[in-house]
């Protein structure tokens, strides 16, 4: 989103904004009458445009893609393999979080790790393997992806949400995973 959304230039992005809602799944096959197939519900629902209706925006930004999701807000880092994603290299949850704090990237020195909640947004449940759009998100394994989100009463361990089938647990934070960076949201 760009432009002040209190002045005309800013009209739209602001509209934007206001219409954000929860992501589609992804499901479009529809199994029985009233599942997420039958419905497709999400974001973009009532939009007249189809060419509105684009949920990712990519962009290169000081020589790197990142990915905008009109849904949340949010700002990914698009390239797995990628400065936005650790170089695709696992970390222990600490580190994890410090890298992605520590992280000056695409013009932007506000990303973090995220919740569970946002990465869990990412997800497509048409694809496996990994069950993410890979050509918004290239280099991304069907692994385990650190969250910033810790379980409550066993403290040692952290939220990860696994792109081999869209699979959410808690895992030791002396364990090493992958990352993805965003930013935005809060």
């Amino acid at each position: 989103m760009t432009g002040n959304p209190f002045n005309a230039s800013g009209a739209a992005a602001f509209s934007e904004v206001l219409s954000r809602g929860l992501p589609k799944t992804g499901q479009v096959t529809c199994y029985m009458e009233s599942d997420d197939g039958y419905f497709q519900a999400g974001w973009w629902q009532g939009l007249f445009v189809e060419n509105n209706r684009s949920r990712f925006i990519t962009e290169k930004l000081y020589g790197v893609n990142v990915v905008t999701d009109r849904a949340t807000g949010l700002m990914w880092a698009a390239d797995g393999d990628g400065d936005g994603c650790g170089g695709g290299s696992d970390y222990i949850w600490a580190d994890a979080i410090l890298y992605c704090q520590n992280l000056n990237f695409a013009g932007f020195t506000d990303w973090r790790l995220p919740n569970v909640f946002e990465l869990f947004s990412i997800c497509n449940a048409q694809k496996r393997n990994p069950c993410v759009d890979t050509s918004i998100f290239p280099n991304t394994l069907a692994s385990a992806y650190w969250t910033s989100t810790t379980r409550k009463y066993y403290t040692i361990y952290a939220s990860v949400i696994d792109f081999m089938e869209i699979f959410v647990s808690y895992l030791n934070k002396a364990d090493e995973y992958r990352i993805r960076a965003v930013r935005g949201g809060l």
